[in-house]
């Protein structure tokens, strides 16, 4: 147990989330750490999500429902009105397994420093099966600098200050990667960590995101990457900012300007996605939103132990 109490907020946006909510409800519910609030925003659902939040008799949870504007919006609404001095978030469709506040505020009581703190996860489908292991970077140097592509700190295992996040705000212009756009916001002010032990559960869905969304977290992270290669005097800084800036564009951007940086350095790795672009859009888009390659990687490991725990965790 954590050498003192921390003061927490367990915090949920949902919109339309009845199909699954019960089970990541639960999965709050049943932690080890005990003493917290638990506030979940209904951003504006019009199916039966009220009514099975009110199904559940526990003094934790607070339920707020407000006009349907979008997770960020529902993100700055909870933080705004939550009494704890940190929030930890969770996806309406994800599950935590019952230690996660536990070994979490265990190590911030150990190590006070830190701001931001995740986990590794794993994804799973609807059905139960296991497709991937998710182990992002653990310090905070690689964290930093991994953001300068995608985020690594899972949202549904994610614990921050809340006077950090309550200050810089969720951008509400974001309807997705709003998790990302904030920390490479914040990132110089913070210090992040991702505990190495699986603590979340991610249910894996289809990339919803248009192109609009994508567009925006592109040009914040792309703007910031040519700035550096621009101003750039060493060939080591060179060589980064070039390969950063050519998988930028092969995931957010336009797969043609990803193939001319790519050319500019090449490597093994970089040679294989610059063949990758010339795949046909529909071919390209499945290996990226169906993440083939972390399942490739995993496909010899062991599940049996997780799809148990899993197990559990769906039918509590």
């Amino acid at each position: 147990m954590p050498k003192k109490q921390l003061n927490i907020t367990v915090l949920m946006p949902v919109y339309n989330g009845a199909k699954h909510i019960r089970s990541s409800i639960k999965s709050i519910l049943n932690q080890t750490y005990k003493d917290f609030e638990f506030l979940i925003i209904d951003d504006g659902s019009t199916d039966n999500t009220e009514e099975i939040v009110h199904g559940f008799n526990d003094p934790r949870i607070i339920y707020k429902k407000t006009e349907h504007k979008g997770t960020s919006s529902a993100m700055n609404y909870g933080i705004s009105t939550s009494s704890g001095n940190w929030i930890a978030r969770i996806d309406s469709d994800d599950l935590n397994i019952p230690a996660r506040l536990e070994k979490q505020a265990e190590f911030i009581s150990n190590n006070p420093s830190f701001d931001i703190i995740s986990s590794w996860s794993i994804y799973f489908r609807t059905s139960g099966k296991i497709l991937f292991f998710l182990k992002e970077p653990v310090d905070h140097e690689e964290i930093y600098n991994i953001l300068n592509l995608h985020n690594p700190l899972n949202s549904s295992g994610v614990i921050y200050k809340k006077n950090i996040i309550k200050k810089a705000k969720y951008n509400e212009d974001f309807k997705r990667f709003e998790d990302f756009e904030l920390f490479f916001r914040i990132r110089d002010e913070v210090r992040f960590h991702n505990i190495p032990e699986f603590l979340s559960y991610s249910r894996f869905k289809k990339s919803t995101a248009a192109d609009g969304d994508k567009d925006a977290i592109f040009d914040v992270i792309n703007d910031y990457a040519l700035r550096h290669l621009i101003n750039s005097t060493r060939k080591r800084d060179q060589f980064y900012w070039a390969t950063t800036i050519a998988w930028q564009n092969f995931f957010y951007g336009d797969k043609k300007n990803s193939r001319s940086y790519f050319k500019r350095i090449p490597n093994i790795k970089n040679i294989a996605a610059y063949g990758a672009t010339f795949l046909p859009e529909k071919l390209f888009s499945y290996t990226a939103e169906n993440k083939i390659n972390y399942r490739l990687s995993d496909l010899f490991k062991s599940k049996k132990i997780f799809a148990r725990e899993l197990g559990q965790l769906l039918s509590q």
